[in-house]
């Protein structure tokens, strides 16, 4: 199950860390932000980006750090390719998942169905689906700088993996700077996106070989 758990820390695309002091509030108008989110996602075909995260695990006082590569092309290809420390890619073409972990293949076997709704999560954060998954109730915040998504599980699997998923995207470009997950158990992680490039060519092969 080492996998899965790896699987469910990971989506779409994302200044510092859990202690920066943020205050958002209530959007005043978050009919018109889900709006304006929904139209900049549509409108991107393709992501390519390098991420870095890190994992504040309960039990360490330091957070696990790493980094790699991710792509996403229009309307369900995503490959997540951590680089650092370890090698890891997790890959979604249309409805197949794969996940490779040390250069060798895992098989998902019968953490199948809660693999499909993970990978329906991952795809959802990254191309706006998020706003019709009922397996979330969802709060829009704003402060001076971010647009801030708060995703509440209401599904039964999933409130048993977070307590809530926030997505913070830049007033400025609409776009998703920081993931962040919430555990049940109080573990945190945060991703953040760099060098980002949209609507740019994708070789179809990053989709289809680990």
């Amino acid at each position: 199950m080492k996998h899965i758990r790896i699987l469910m820390m990971v989506a779409a695309l994302m200044a510092a860390n859990f202690a920066q002091a943020q205050s958002f509030k209530p959007a005043a108008n978050p009919e018109r932000v889900l709006a304006e989110l929904r139209k900049t996602s549509q409108a991107t075909t393709s992501i390519q980006a390098s991420f870095t995260e890190e994992k504040y695990l309960a039990v360490l006082k330091e957070p696990e750090k790493s980094s790699g590569l991710f792509y996403y092309q229009q309307k369900d290809k995503m490959r997540w390719e951590q680089r650092t420390p370890l090698k890891y890619i997790i890959l979604i073409n249309g409805d197949k998942l794969r996940i490779q972990e040390g250069g060798k293949e895992k098989n998902i076997g019968q953490a199948g169905r809660m693999a499909a709704q993970i990978k329906e999560l991952m795809i959802g954060l990254v191309n706006g689906d998020f706003q019709q998954n009922k397996g979330f109730s969802s709060a829009v915040l704003e402060d001076g700088e971010y647009y801030q998504i708060v995703l509440t599980p209401v599904n039964r699997r999933l409130k048993n993996i977070y307590s809530k998923i926030t997505m913070n995207f830049a007033k400025s470009s609409l776009r998703l700077k920081e993931l962040s997950f919430f555990e049940k158990g109080g573990d945190k992680s945060l991703m953040k996106f760099q060098q980002e490039k949209f609507n740019q060519p994708i070789s179809e092969n990053l989709f289809k070989d680990l």
